[in-house]
């Protein structure tokens, strides 16, 4: 189908996976190296840069501009501030430019790995933009979720990183914790609503199959009741509305003008480029797209990497059907945005509701709205967006 215009821009993902120890729900690719030395974070930064050149000449991408970095992990904060400026000076150097903006770079941080000082290096590296995983204001949530930090740090590190420069600035929290109750996570949005982020992620905790998590809470009588869970993202709505946030995603809202711009290029299904262990790319090309993703091992992304360039552990061409689903709901995501109508059409040949005959259903449930061909997620619909996107599924053309 080829690229065009804007979609002919670029993202770059870097994956970081190095931590301090690893979170009993997490099953992003990690390793706990609490000691970290700058020496094997210059390694693993080599091992990035020769993978993200290798991708670009097999792929013929160095014509494209650059609009995004993300630096993701994993505790990317682990790494020294002159790596991450290499980095990202490599990244730049890589493409064709960068637009009169510059693109979007974002750094995810742990309030215990950062300080004034390595805060204000991470900026002035050309970091345009941090993430600090805060997941709550609760110090008995916080040990729950095995976290490193106390609540108190938490504010300190967002101070130090205003302090440091950063202008765009996005918190994140976990809801639907084992012990939480609606008051505790009511008083956690409270919390971040006094620091006044630009940005804000609630994440609904899941329990994912091989973490410590899966293990001790398997049993979901445990977990909080499915109606508390539902009501502390109702409440949470609610109460970033009223403080003036969009609410832009299902699980994001921001001031307006600080979105995640690399984020919104998943959601849109844009091209980018995934470089360190168990990263994933994708690019909108040949036809309907293809993915690849690397090997979840340290120790076989380093060798592969230095051997060949690559450390692909697989990949996949999307059918058809797969790109008009993958369109469709990750587009719905965007609760503004939603899918437009005319755009669908000209790249499947169908409006959307033609391709989901389930749709009708959905629009008469008040769970999706509609403006000519237009669609979007309802508020209701985004609370039961996954039972939405099951009946979706459930009913393709």
């Amino acid at each position: 189908m080829g690229v065009q215009g804007e979609e002919r821009t670029i993202g770059v993902y870097l994956h970081v996976p190095f931590c301090l120890r690893k979170c009993p729900y997490c099953d992003f690719k990690s390793v706990a190296r609490p000691g970290l030395s700058e020496a094997e974070g210059e390694a693993y930064a080599d091992a990035l840069i020769k993978e993200l050149s290798s991708v670009i000449e097999r792929e013929g991408l160095s014509n494209r501009p650059l609009e995004t970095v993300y630096f993701g992990g994993g505790t990317p904060t682990l790494l020294a501030p002159s790596v991450i400026k290499r980095l990202i000076g490599s990244v730049r150097g890589a493409f064709a430019g960068c637009g009169t903006k510059g693109p979007e770079i974002t750094i995810e941080a742990n309030p215990d790995t950062v300080s004034f000082e390595r805060l204000k290096g991470f900026r002035e590296a050309g970091a345009t933009r941090i993430s600090i995983g805060v997941q709550s204001f609760d110090e008995s949530i916080l040990g729950t979720l095995g976290r490193t930090h106390t609540a108190r740090r938490a504010v300190e590190a967002f101070k130090e990183a205003r302090e440091a420069g950063f202008d765009n600035i996005g918190l994140d929290l976990i809801f639907g914790v084992p012990g939480q109750s609606i008051r505790d996570w009511e008083e956690s949005v409270a919390g971040v609503l006094a620091l006044q982020p630009e940005h804000i992620s609630l994440y609904g905790l899941t329990i994912e199959e091989g973490t410590e998590f899966f293990r001790a809470y398997k049993d979901t009588k445990r977990l909080p009741d499915e109606d508390d869970v539902a009501q502390m993202y109702e409440s949470a709505v609610r109460t970033l509305k009223d403080a003036g946030y969009r609410h832009y995603e299902i699980s994001n809202w921001a001031r307006p003008g600080y979105e995640s711009v690399h984020n919104s290029r998943y959601w849109r299904v844009k091209d980018y480029i995934g470089c360190g262990v168990g990263a994933h790319s994708f690019l909108s090309f040949p036809e309907w797209g293809r993915r690849w993703w690397n090997t979840p091992s340290l120790e076989e992304y380093i060798e592969g990497v230095s051997a060949k360039g690559s450390a692909v552990k697989g990949m996949e061409t999307l059918t058809r059907e797969e790109a008009v689903l993958e369109s469709m709901v990750l587009g719905l995501r965007m609760l503004e945005e939603g899918i437009k109508g005319e755009g669908f059409r000209a790249r499947f040949g169908l409006y959307p509701k033609e391709a989901f005959p389930a749709t009708e259903a959905l629009l008469s449930d008040g769970l999706m709205a509609s403006s000519g061909e237009d669609l979007i997620l309802t508020h209701r619909g985004a609370v039961l967006s996954d039972a939405v996107f099951l009946k979706m599924l459930s009913q393709m053309a």
